[in-house]
């Protein structure tokens, strides 16, 4: 039975290259069941992401596409960063 498995040392630069060159591969910009900050009318609020797919992201059970976060203001990975979006510095 094939199962998913992840990543290790293990693997050959020619078996990661293959990966990547067939899509398998990708870097998520979270990691699950953390902290995450979406910023709402210009005010953070502190979700946690419970999922990550290549088109969206769930956060606190909520699904969200990637193009739909960025026009309400993004997703930061901690509150300083939210706030310093929100001012203008990012």
């Amino acid at each position: 039975m094939l199962r998913t498995i992840p990543l290790s040392k293990n693997y050959t630069i020619d078996q990661i290259n293959h990966l990547i060159d067939t899509g398998h591969v990708f870097v998520t910009p979270f990691g699950l069941n953390r902290t995450a900050y979406i910023v709402v009318n210009h005010k953070p609020f502190m979700v946690i992401t419970t999922d990550i797919s290549i088109k969206g992201v769930q956060l606190s059970g909520a699904w969200y596409s990637w193009e739909d976060l960025e026009a309400m203001g993004g997703v930061y990975e901690s509150e300083f960063d939210a706030l310093k979006a929100i001012a203008g510095g990012a």
